[in-house]
């Protein structure tokens, strides 16, 4: 349920940019450039976003291309499609989501991210029966030290 002080873009919408702001922002058409907001980033399935995006907690169900910064929580779910790296201290990403980059968890407790910094490696495949492997299906792969 979206709240009352909620920035959205609708889809159809194409906007170069950067917005801030202190509410939810919610983008179901296109956004180029940055992104910084105190609490919820929802990013809908018509959603297209290049750039840095900055929340409290950031949700993805469409496509996402550069750097995200979440200080609580990063959602990709299952229509989502992300690529660049994301630094949270918690994320959930489905198994029908696409990820491809890099994941630093770090908690505002850690000064050190490299602490707790996770590489993560997602290999997409689906063995189809002529025995070509084409890039649908996540695995992931990763190791953590601390």
């Amino acid at each position: 349920m979206r709240k009352s002080n909620t920035t959205i873009i609708l889809e159809g919408m194409q906007l170069v940019g950067q917005i801030k702001g202190t509410h939810d922002f919610y983008l179901y058409g296109s956004l180029k450039g940055d992104v910084d907001v105190v609490e919820l980033v929802k990013v809908g399935k018509s959603g297209r976003f290049k750039g840095d995006l900055k929340a409290k907690n950031i949700i993805i169900e469409g496509e996402v291309d550069g750097k995200i910064t979440a200080k609580e929580k990063v959602e990709i779910h299952d229509s989502g499609h992300f690529k660049g790296d994301l630094i949270s201290p918690s994320i959930q990403i489905s198994d029908q989501a696409f990820f491809e980059g890099t994941v630093t968890m770090v908690r505002e407790d850690n000064k050190s991210p490299e602490k707790l910094s996770t590489p993560v490696t997602v290999i997409k495949e689906d063995i189809s029966t002529s025995k070509e492997t084409k890039q649908t299906k996540s695995k992931s792969v990763g190791s953590r030290s601390l």
